[in-house]
């Protein structure tokens, strides 16, 4: 169906519910969709709900189509009512299934799905089905799209607001789809009525490395700001103040027993003097000892848990973890404020007060003039790093009963540097040598939260298979790795390697090729199949230098050229330097903007083309008298 609330759609948008005897999307298409929405005062329960019918047609473009309907629902939204039919009878023994909706991301929830087997048996069999919904809270109200899990060949969507209730609609993602707006007034109820209509709407389709939903699909962002409704007065979100003045109730007295949490922070800084040692300490004590879980139950969806539990129980959300991050700088005497803020994951900032705006909380620092922003759930960044994923976003902080916005820095690429370090020489078939890593900011967390996952005594072997890339042909001995446990230091890894494919010997001349990792060789995209843009996991700094001793009385007979390409996006460096007795090759590799859009996915692919030539360019040396 194509409504979906805050929660429901972070849950459920791709959920993998249907299945069908043919693909799904192949086999089913919605003809029609209708779906209607009405503000309504409900004076026994004292609140404005939200009525919403959402019809959907399917009609099977196959034989033996057997599809799961599935709607999603929580404390804040009931399923009154459905109806479905299959070529104008309803389903002998339809029985809708509702059970809580489960998903390996999320600890808890209050999410529920109501499912049913939707059986078309013919093609060209058409099924009719009807959700009839109610939504408690118009601050609830946040989001409708156009889009469904199958093609819309036609749709239609209304939404009727009566004169007392105040609401702003965002239009999102127009430009790319036939969209119709018309309003009309229903006077019998003092309403106006909005109507977007619709035809041929692809289904969502969820691709690696995508923009959240919000920046792809047609939608509605719904802005409930306030009602006046049988001589009362209510107000939602009718400003920025609004909303955090909402959150603001959520996060009062959550810290839990103060006794208790200065306790704990006076043994977290035990034997400090120095103000960024402690807070550093007590940062760290919650990203290493907290477990991160996601707690999704109604108000709880919004509420942290109050910080003494969550130190007692050692889990907690993004919520529970700054709350107790906060909690204990301010027992230590630091200025630590809540902030919520919403990753990129999504579209809008807070200049559209919703719910849907924020997806996130985490602790700000006010230090010296200096904010900083302490994301406990980034398990593996040091103080001051900051994940692509929040990096520029608008924070909105706590300052007593007013706000501040803030804004989370960029990081450069220089942060998550992963860098190479190699002395080799010719033994043999092999080259052998020693060889030293070097990974900092996201390539150090994501390495470690790959060796922190397995058993200890493993991780020598894992690491192992790690630098070798999964060639039995690299052996390495005698390796080194660094605390896995500072968030300060950087992670390396040195050890002695014999790598046995990185040379060829044709008589007394040798082919060498001296890079056995050769990053984005396998990036290109398929422009004819990929929909979206493209997102990095990451900004990324790759260096490789690699220093090869010649045997004696053998020089470089033939060298391969610099290959350098430069866009504002990324940066692609390749070299090699000669001096007596030995050569060097040079890597560089920079991923400067995460966001590679489909404009330019042809020289993206060019480009990969190139550093794959390059890479192909094998070193020759042999004797000197030859």
């Amino acid at each position: 169906m194509t409504i979906k609330l805050l929660i429901t759609y972070s849950l459920c948008m791709f959920c993998a519910l249907q299945v069908s005897a043919v693909e799904a999307d192949s086999a089913v298409t919605i003809t029609s969709l209708k779906n209607e929405f009405r503000f309504n005062w409900n004076s026994k329960s004292n609140r404005v709900e939200i009525r919403q019918k959402l019809n959907n047609i399917y009609t099977s473009n196959a034989y033996q189509v057997n599809y799961t309907v599935s709607e999603f629902y929580n404390n804040n939204i009931s399923i009154d009512d459905i109806s479905c039919k299959v070529d104008g009878h309803t389903p002998r023994g339809f029985k809708p299934e509702y059970t809580y909706y489960g998903s390996d991301d999320i600890f808890y929830s209050d999410e529920r799905v109501c499912y049913f087997p939707l059986e078309l048996a013919k093609k060209g069999s058409v099924g009719n089905v009807t959700f009839e919904e109610t939504l408690n809270d118009p601050r609830y109200f946040t989001n409708i799209y156009f889009a469904d899990n199958l093609p819309v060949q036609r749709g239609e969507v209304s939404i009727e607001i009566p004169r007392w209730m105040k609401l702003e609609i965002k239009e999102f993602n127009f430009n790319a789809f036939n969209v119709k707006k018309s309003t009309t007034y229903n006077s019998g109820n003092d309403a106006d009525i909005i109507t977007y209509t619709f035809s041929n709407i692809p289904a969502m389709k969820k691709e690696p490395h995508s923009p959240g939903p919000t920046y792809i699909y047609p939608h509605l962002l719904i802005m409930c700001k306030s009602a006046t409704a049988d001589g009362k007065q209510f107000t939602y979100f009718n400003t920025l103040a609004d909303q955090y003045a909402w959150y603001r109730e959520l996060v009062k007295d959550v810290a839990g027993d103060p006794a208790l949490l200065r306790a704990k922070s006076k043994e977290l800084t035990a034997g400090l003097t120095n103000d960024i040692d402690k807070i550093k300490a007590i940062f760290y004590y919650v990203q290493d000892n907290i477990r991160y879980i996601a707690f999704e139950d109604g108000m709880a969806g919004f509420k942290p848990e109050k910080a003494d539990e969550v130190l007692r129980k050692k889990y907690g959300d993004c919520k529970g973890m700054a709350n107790l991050t906060k909690a204990l700088l301010v027992a230590a005497g630091y200025d630590a404020r809540l902030c919520w803020l919403g990753t990129k994951h999504i579209a809008y900032d807070y200049q559209t007060p919703s719910m849907a705006v924020d997806n996130h909380m985490i602790c700000g620092l006010n230090y010296k003039g200096k904010t900083y922003y302490l994301d406990a759930t980034e398990t593996y960044l040091g103080f001051n790093e900051y994940a692509e994923r929040i990096q520029g976003r608008q924070v909105l902080m706590e300052d007593g009963d007013k706000y501040i916005l803030g804004k989370i820095p960029y990081a450069l690429p220089a942060q998550n540097l992963s860098s190479e370090i190699s002395k080799l020489h010719i033994n043999g078939t092999s080259l052998a040598g020693n060889v030293s890593n070097t990974w900092k900011g996201e390539d150090k967390e994501e390495v470690l939260a790959g060796l922190n996952s397995i058993k200890h005594e493993n991780i020598d072997d894992v690491t192992k298979r790690y630098l070798a890339a999964g060639s039995t042909d690299y052996i390495i001995n005698n390796l080194v790795l660094s605390t896995t446990s500072n968030p300060d230091k950087d992670l390396t890894a040195v050890y002695d390697v014999e790598r046995k494919s990185g040379i060829s010997a044709f008589g007394k001349e040798y082919y060498i090729d001296l890079d056995n990792r050769k990053e984005f060789s396998d990036a290109a995209i398929s422009i004819n199949e990929r929909k979206n843009d493209y997102w990095f996991s990451g900004k990324d700094h790759i260096v490789t230098e690699t220093e090869l001793t010649l045997p004696p009385n053998y020089k470089a007979s033939s060298i391969p050229p610099d290959m350098n390409i430069s866009k504002p996006g990324y940066e692609f460096h390749i070299s090699y330097v000669s001096s007596p007795g030995k050569l060097t090759y040079k890597k560089t590799l920079l991923i400067k903007n995460t966001l590679l859009t489909k404009a330019n996915f042809a020289q993206w692919n060019q480009d990969i083309e190139l550093l794959n030539k390059a890479y192909n360019e094998n070193l020759i040396i042999k004797p000197v008298s030859q």
